[in-house]
């Protein structure tokens, strides 16, 4: 597992609680065990703890789960562990998976993008909460199926979907719209129950659809309001990870949530204005950031 965040650390401690993986966790930062508080109780993974690429070799299985943006650091970890025979599943938001990590795992056998819906948080070093049990979405293919009886019988279910498409755009819909939004406002979900911020939120989800569509995603008309009433009835306190960045001046994955957006609907001939405007505020935001200006 590359990546102990809140969605690396949740899944590792699920794998490890199986008892039947071997699971390595690759980290910047030592610390002394992962613990995950979840639905179900607590648990402390018996897992092996690398701090230096140059201490791993090759496994059958790397799960990267850095938020989109950090994936080019990750490089020195994928090039330590994959080989031919290795799969890279990749834990991260956006909808180009394949597209953006194939060139930093060449030596991998495949590369299997996966959309992640699992409520967790890191409150500390290897120290996760987890409010509810989480699902994986796989493309219904070998490695889809592969993927998926990894976790037989863990807490998390993985899916495999015939049409990932639709799956990884229906997903894209609230993270580009709702996250941006939250992003800039500095606020949780509830931001959109504001009248003028919400018709914003469905505007952006508008243009997201319509390349998603383009890219072959099945989304019906109605689709945005569905996405948006269902965040609001069920997280309306719920700060998305990118609103947590924002508001603690980490960098921020507008890249893989706007950015992308408009890179594709260009493509295809589709303005995204909305989303534009939202990827150069967030770009803005990141620079002043980064430049301490």
């Amino acid at each position: 597992m590359v990546g102990i965040g809140a969605i690396g650390g949740a899944i590792a401690a699920d794998l490890a609680d199986l008892g039947r993986h071997e699971v390595s966790l690759c980290v910047r930062t030592p610390f002394d065990d992962l613990v995950v508080r979840h639905p179900g109780g607590i648990s402390r993974a018996d897992a092996v703890i690398w701090t230096r690429p140059s201490a791993a070799t090759a496994f059958p299985w790397v799960l990267l789960a850095t938020k989109a943006h950090q994936s080019e650091a990750a490089r020195p970890w994928l090039d330590a562990l994959c080989d031919a025979n290795t799969t890279v599943a990749v834990l991260q938001n956006g909808v180009d998976h394949v597209e953006r990590i194939a060139p930093l795992a060449p030596k991998a056998r495949r590369v299997l993008p996966v959309v992640v819906q699992l409520p967790a948080e890191r409150i500390a070093s290897g120290r996760i909460e987890q409010s509810r049990n989480g699902a994986l979405f796989v493309p219904d293919d070998a490695g889809g199926r592969a993927f998926a009886a990894l976790f037989e019988g863990a807490r998390t279910a993985v899916q495999p979907r015939a049409d990932f498409v639709s799956q990884a755009w229906w997903k894209l819909l609230s993270n580009a719209a709702l996250g941006g939004v939250c992003a800039l406002a500095g606020r949780g979900n509830e931001a959109a129950r504001d009248g003028e911020l919400r018709q914003l939120v469905l505007a952006l989800m508008q243009e997201v659809a319509r390349v998603g569509r383009a890219e072959g995603a099945a989304l019906p008309p109605d689709a945005p309001e569905r996405v948006l009433d269902r965040m609001l009835a069920a997280a309306p306190g719920h700060w998305s990870s990118i609103a947590v960045d924002r508001r603690e001046g980490r960098p921020m994955e507008w890249r893989a949530r706007n950015d992308v957006v408009g890179r594709l609907g260009r493509r295809h001939g589709i303005a995204t204005p909305q989303n534009d405007a939202v990827t150069l505020l967030l770009r803005a935001i990141d620079a002043r950031a980064t430049t301490g200006s």
